[in-house]
């Protein structure tokens, strides 16, 4: 999910809550329950995490872990992040990996990608160093470690939430706010459009703008000529036209209507995204201020071929809240969350 401005004076949300709900409407929510549920703990605020499946025999999470309500009186995150790994063959107990040939430079991540290299791995992760610092971090994947690669800074990182990195070194960054503060309520709340998608130009090092006028641009996905980005505010992903070999984005030639607030974009085959989402936003503003109020949480399924879209699983937040990736693998569905220290695992049928 986004990084949200912490309204400490809650009272600011107040003059926006009749322009948000309207926008909205008052959603209506049923749970859609999987069976044999259960939680895996241990992994502070698992906001993104990607399936490592190079190793057939012993498949994996790996987790982007950071407790993000603790802050100081500067609005710096308290406690340093971690990536975790979760293996999913045995106790699926999660280990923290250690970074190798890394400074001590803050690690507070937030959105990752996994990508495949010369047969190698390469692990892309979205920093937010310090408040108003961010940079993308590179790591060579290892079994038991991550070995520091390299580092991406740029004034184009204004707010980042996901990103989607390729082989060729191309990468996508979705950039939730391009304001702060009242600004950015505000922004959310008439729907405004501002956010983007940037990308890095391999050819001139350069960081540009690929998409823009987006209400609260979230998660971002590629696959070959198209790129996808989950709209939280407008409840939908847009589709962009991609050329495969510069990279360049075209305007949106489609826009899929999911009906909640749309959070990270997962592949689960060649046609299928696996879609976590926030169904009741007032409902994750409450959660974010305290784990006492739970956030409904769900996961769809989105052909995006055909545009079908199917609800695979919601939780009044009860087991799960503000639901934020999903991933499948050997029917499990494997659901994490923006702030508490769980990920979920359920049985599930695929049809």
């Amino acid at each position: 999910m986004s990084n949200l401005p912490r309204a400490r004076a809650f009272g600011l949300l107040a003059p926006l809550a009749v322009a948000l709900f309207s926008h909205l409407g008052c959603a209506s929510f049923t749970i859609r329950a999987l069976d044999d549920c259960v939680r895996l703990g241990g992994l502070p605020g698992p906001e993104d995490m990607v399936l490592d499946a190079s190793d057939n025999r012993h498949p994996r999470l790996l987790v982007s872990s950071q407790d993000r309500r603790q802050h100081d009186p500067m609005g710096e995150m308290l406690e340093p992040g971690h990536i975790y790994s979760v293996d999913l063959t045995n106790n699926l107990a999660p280990i923290a990996l250690p970074f190798v040939e890394r400074d001590d430079y803050p690690f507070h991540p937030h959105g990752l990608d996994l990508v495949e290299v010369n047969g190698g791995q390469l692990l892309y992760v979205i920093n937010h160093a310090l408040k108003n610092t961010h940079s993308i971090e590179v790591f060579r994947v290892e079994r038991e470690q991550l070995v520091f690669v390299n580092r991406f800074w740029t004034d184009a990182l204004i707010s980042p939430n996901d990103l989607v990195a390729l082989p060729d070194g191309q990468i996508y960054v979705s950039n939730d706010h391009l304001y702060k503060g009242v600004a950015a309520l505000f922004g959310d709340a008439l729907s405004f459009g501002w956010s983007n998608v940037v990308r890095f130009h391999v050819e001139t090092g350069r960081w540009i703008v690929a998409a823009d006028g987006i209400s609260l641009a979230n998660g971002v996905e590629v696959r070959e000529n198209r790129l996808y980005v989950a709209a939280t505010i407008d409840e939908g992903i847009y589709v962009y036209d991609r050329d495969p070999l510069s990279g360049s984005i075209g305007g949106p030639i489609d826009f899929i209507d999911v009906g909640s607030g749309v959070d990270n974009l997962i592949w689960e085959d060649e046609d299928h995204l696996l879609v976590a989402a926030h169904p009741d936003l007032f409902a994750f503003l409450d959660h974010l201020e305290s784990a006492e109020n739970p956030s409904p949480s769900e996961v769809y399924r989105v052909n995006v071929r055909t545009g079908n879209v199917e609800r695979v699983f919601s939780d009044d937040g009860r087991l799960i809240s503000a639901s934020s990736t999903a991933i499948s693998l050997e029917n499990r569905l494997y659901v994490s969350q923006v702030f508490e220290p769980e990920i979920v695992s359920c049985s599930l049928s695929l049809q």
